[in-house]
């Protein structure tokens, strides 16, 4: 399609005439989520949530944090794009439904400097503090599960507090000075597939600040709320092709647009520090105890991927949508979760 239209703030109203815009109020005043690590996942689970709820007329903007060098290229665009990027939808039947998402207004990179992030991570506005950093982020030994002091970075932390390199050096600096301002704890909300990883979280950060600082890791013991939470969306590497649809289906030139899968769910343990938006308004599951959700995932979809993939590779489906596609892979498979379901049961 010819006369393409580069998305940012100012082409909003043109863009809008090709598919969905934000028409909320796009302004750094009132920032409540600082997130750390956003990946596609993040942009279509997370920030998407956000979105809807700001659609239906809430105030809540949210930070997105960079923490590694790797983080510049979409700081770069970010920066170009004014925090905008399109978040397509593609269904089972081949139908795209793209949406231009704007609940992302400002993007730090703590590379570059950190002080600016422990800022915005220590202000009065913050309530939450988000992660999506993937397994290895959380600097644990896979073995014994206990945190792993023998990361350089860990130990120039330990050695210089003000001078932060991974997510613990981060968050324990503005906990501190949230702590001496008298001013409450943010929430650590911990976005990764990983089982009880509030729990997860709670052990590691605890682990390092007591190394660092014993007095405040006495107040992040009490002050501090790590919810577990349970997240899904499948959400594909963006590729070359996915921008070049846009680019000639709608006319609309994203450097990182997102492609995600239409089925999503969040379920999250309703223990918050400083408050919270209220998540619950767009579909988001707040329960006492997030285990049973846990399990269902792990019994149902991840296994069910693993008994598709393995058979699906041998007989020569390319994914997994394709053996569910094939009758007799999807008849296999509603047998295998019925045999799950009568023995949990039994």
């Amino acid at each position: 399609m010819e006369n393409l239209i580069q998305l940012n703030q100012a082409n909003l109203q043109e863009v809008g005439s090709r598919m969905p815009v934000p028409t909320y109020a796009r302004t750094a005043d009132n920032i409540e989520i600082v997130h750390i690590g956003v990946g596609g996942f993040h942009r279509a689970h997370l920030a998407y949530y956000l979105h809807l709820l700001k659609k239906g007329g809430a105030a809540s903007a949210l930070c997105g944090i960079g923490l590694r060098e790797a983080d510049n290229t979409l700081h770069d665009i970010f920066k170009k794009q004014d925090h905008l990027y399109t978040l397509m939808v593609k269904h089972p039947d081949g139908k795209i439904e793209p949406e231009v998402i704007g609940s992302i207004v400002d993007f730090k990179m703590g590379t570059d400097s950190p002080e600016q992030v422990i800022a915005r991570m220590a202000a009065a506005d913050t309530k939450i503090v988000s992660l999506t950093i993937t397994e290895g982020g959380y600097n644990f030994n896979p073995t014994t599960g206990e945190f792993n002091f023998d990361n350089p970075d860990i130990q120039h932390e330990l050695q210089n507090p003000n001078d932060p390199k991974t997510v613990y050096g981060f968050l324990t600096s503005a906990l501190k000075r949230r702590r001496d301002a008298g001013l409450p704890a943010f929430t650590i909300l911990v976005c990764d597939n990983i089982e009880h990883n509030g729990d997860m979280m709670r052990k590691m950060l605890g682990t390092f600040a007591e190394a660092q600082d014993p007095d405040l890791a006495k107040w992040i013991a009490q002050e501090v709320s790590f919810p577990n939470s349970m997240v899904d969306r499948i959400t594909p590497v963006t590729t070359q092709a996915d921008i070049e649809t846009l680019a000639q289906n709608y006319g609309v030139q994203d450097a990182w647009p997102v492609t995600c899968e239409p089925f999503i769910q969040w379920v999250v343990e309703d223990k918050f520090s400083n408050g919270r938006p209220a998540f619950e308004k767009v579909g988001v599951q707040f329960v006492p105890d997030v285990g049973p959700y846990e399990k269902m995932k792990l019994r149902l979809l991840n296994a069910g991927h693993s008994v598709l993939g393995l058979l699906g590779a041998l007989h020569g489906h390319p994914t997994i949508n394709a053996c569910v596609e094939d009758e007799l892979f999807a008849t296999y498979l509603r047998a295998f979760f019925d045999q799950i379901f009568d023995s949990y049961h039994s």
